[in-house]
């Protein structure tokens, strides 16, 4: 079994200015812009004769396969782009990015500087690299089992013992007098097959939390009543501030009743400009009355 998340989109959009006074092999960055927990910049350089155009990333242990199109755009609305892709982890020790010599220095002065600046966009995808499970739970984990959890048709192969220590419902279901109980399968229901298979994995020591996957394990935390679970999920938001964005962050910390997270995320309001970060909605849309008091709830 293999597990896979959707891509993720963005665009980076930046003016450099100054262009004709670039001398050879000289470097301008545009501003960093975080995403999905990774600072991105696009680098423009002087190649000799030629327009380099370079997307910049921090390197991770994420191993996402990064697909981006390059585009500079003419004053009449012209663009000239090229595409290509590579993997975070691929990127070599003091290499903060990937490109190319984009296109001919004249033709840049000659086509495409808008008041001796050019206009760059970078439209970027990540997919993340298709990974084993950490722990397999089918028939291969069959002789350390007793009993098979039925989830959207596919079956979990676990130990009656060792959910009814992590959880008491599963201590109840597996364990009481519940009819399920003497059952060799029992059905799961409202619960997705991939979120299952993560929160196994995070139940058996394996550090399977992701930006994308941690609402859906809070849920079956909760659901199920896992201690372990809702530990380990409120310890990632504590190690990765950066990964999930303040509003989100603390939506997660109220709904699931996580008081350390959430003293966490209030501390980062430092001024009033900050306020906005936090609320579900934008400021501008709520009365005096009501922001102040969704201010008080949280």
């Amino acid at each position: 079994m293999s597990l896979l998340s959707p891509p993720k989109k963005f665009v980076l959009k930046h003016r450099f200015p100054l262009v004709p006074g670039m001398v050879n092999r000289e470097k301008r960055y545009g501003p960093s812009e975080v995403h999905f927990g990774i600072p991105w910049r696009i680098k423009i350089q002087r190649s000799g004769s030629h327009f380099a155009a370079f997307l910049c990333c921090q390197k991770t242990t994420e191993n996402f396969q990064v697909v981006f199109e390059m585009k500079i755009f003419s004053v009449l609305g012209i663009e000239r782009s090229r595409k290509t892709s590579f993997k975070i982890l691929d990127l070599k020790t003091g290499n903060d990015g990937y490109g190319w010599d984009f296109m001919k220095w004249d033709d840049v002065e000659n086509h495409f500087l808008i008041r001796n600046s050019v206009s760059m966009e970078c439209h970027v995808e990540l997919k993340e690299v298709v990974r084993p499970s950490y722990r397999r739970f089918d028939e291969s984990a069959k002789e350390m089992s007793d009993v098979v959890l039925v989830v959207e048709e596919q079956r979990f192969h676990v130990s009656k013992l060792f959910l009814s220590f992590q959880s008491p419902y599963f201590h109840s279901l597996l364990l009481g007098n519940f009819i399920e109980s003497s059952s060799s399968e029992i059905i799961l229901k409202d619960v997705n097959p991939e979120s299952f298979q993560f929160f196994l994995e995070l139940l058996h020591g394996e550090s399977s939390i992701t930006e994308d996957n941690i609402e859906s394990l809070l849920h079956l935390g909760d659901m199920f009543d896992c201690p372990t679970v809702m530990r380990r999920c409120e310890e990632y938001l504590f190690l990765f501030p950066g990964k999930i964005e303040l509003k989100e962050k603390l939506r997660l910390a109220v709904q699931y009743r996580m008081k350390d997270v959430k003293r966490q995320c209030l501390q980062e309001v430092k001024t009033i400009a900050d306020i906005p970060d936090i609320l579900p909605i934008p400021l501008r849309e709520l009365n005096l009355r009501t922001a102040i008091s969704m201010l008080k709830t949280l």
